[in-house]
């Protein structure tokens, strides 16, 4: 077979890895990439002993070294990148292959190496340019683990069939209070457990804890493929499918200080891993039944100011800046899990204004220089 034969059918194989995950076959999903990855790198080997020529050489590792990593064959893919990097390439390419070398690493870092995990337990790992040996900056981790405990007061509440209330219920502040392991260095790993005294079961013989972690992985990586209509299916609620959306965006990377942010747990006695890769500046925006429905034309707008005043009955808050205050709607289930962080800091908000209403998209801060 040609070098062109052998990438065409490699392709053929990812076609046939995404159709698997997409029928959650998991292990055909495996397989697939596996047999990817051996057809490509069979084309890399035959493109080398004719060519050198750049970009094709460079192109045909990225993509073998890839499929490596998606098909679990890590030392396989180390081996690759640094093939790759000695090579005679731009510096966007060089950039790239450093990337996939700590992608590599991460995945690495997910597989649970001398760590048990409690079916009630999720291990986050994190990695990125704020991230050293057993070091990170406080707030990159503090946030996201505040944002995973909200995650699953949220989920507890929806898998037990609650309406949606702005307020977390103290029971489930009680019922799924995190407990942390001793933090591990690796890329930065550590051990949360949502303890409970709740003696529900949501299904015989699997407490309500592991029914919990495993609902938001799953439903994380399937935001982590945009694949926005299966998370429709499995969140059926338009609030809550609308909060779980904002979380995992305060959950993802920047793509610069958190490049990635892992999980992985134990389901069916198997270590069941997810990579939140997406950085959260590429999310889908919230889009709210207002904007959805709109029959004349509404501006997109972007606002900055502090957050001085909410208004919860109301679902409204108001944003203060040297020239003027502006009263901005917040669709529901966004108030007190994804606003209220931001009161009293200067933040800059997306939205759509339709008239003189104006309605929250997105939220985030803004780094005031100082003179």
């Amino acid at each position: 077979m040609t070098v062109k034969e052998l990438h065409r059918e490699s392709m053929r194989f990812i076609d046939l890895a995404l159709l698997a995950r997409f029928d959650n076959t998991i292990d055909k999903v495996k397989e697939n990439y596996l047999k990817a990855f051996e057809l490509e790198k069979e084309a890399l080997k035959l493109f080398i002993q004719n060519s050198n020529q750049e970009p094709t050489r460079s192109i045909l590792i990225r993509s073998a070294a890839n499929l490596a990593i998606l098909s679990g064959q890590l030392r396989e893919a180390e081996k690759l990148v640094f093939i790759g990097l000695t090579g005679d390439i731009s510096e966007e390419l060089a950039n790239e292959f450093r990337d996939m070398f700590q992608d590599i690493n991460f995945h690495r870092h997910l597989a649970l190496k001398g760590v048990v995990l409690d079916t009630k337990e999720v291990q986050l790992s994190l990695s990125g340019n704020e991230v050293g040996h057993g070091l990170i900056r406080g707030d990159e981790f503090s946030n996201r683990v505040h944002t995973l405990e909200k995650m699953a007061y949220r989920t507890a509440d929806r898998l037990r069939n609650k309406s949606f209330t702005e307020n977390v219920s103290k029971q489930n502040i009680i019922d799924f209070q995190p407990y942390f392991s001793t933090f591990r260095a690796q890329s930065f790993a550590v051990t949360i457990r949502f303890g409970g005294t709740i003696k529900q079961q949501m299904i015989e013989g699997t407490d309500i804890q592991s029914v919990i972690i495993g609902d938001i992985l799953n439903n994380i990586q399937l935001i982590n493929d945009e694949d926005y209509l299966k998370l429709n299916d499995n969140i059926t609620d338009e609030t809550y499918r609308t909060n779980f959306i904002a979380l995992a965006k305060q959950l993802a990377p920047d793509g610069d200080r958190i490049k990635l942010v892992g999980f992985t747990a134990v389901k069916n006695n198997e270590p069941m891993t997810v990579a939140l890769t997406k950085p959260a500046s590429k999310f889908k925006t919230i889009a709210t039944k207002q904007t959805a429905q709109a029959t004349i034309t509404v501006q997109e707008i972007e606002i900055e100011g502090f957050l001085s005043f909410a208004d919860a009955k109301k679902n409204k808050i108001k944003l203060s800046n040297d020239k003027v205050n502006f009263e901005i709607e917040v669709p529901k289930g966004l108030l007190s899990d994804v606003v209220k962080p931001f009161f009293e800091d200067y933040v800059i908000i997306t939205g759509t204004k339709n008239g003189e209403k104006i309605i929250l998209k997105d939220i985030r801060s803004k780094e005031i220089s100082t003179p």
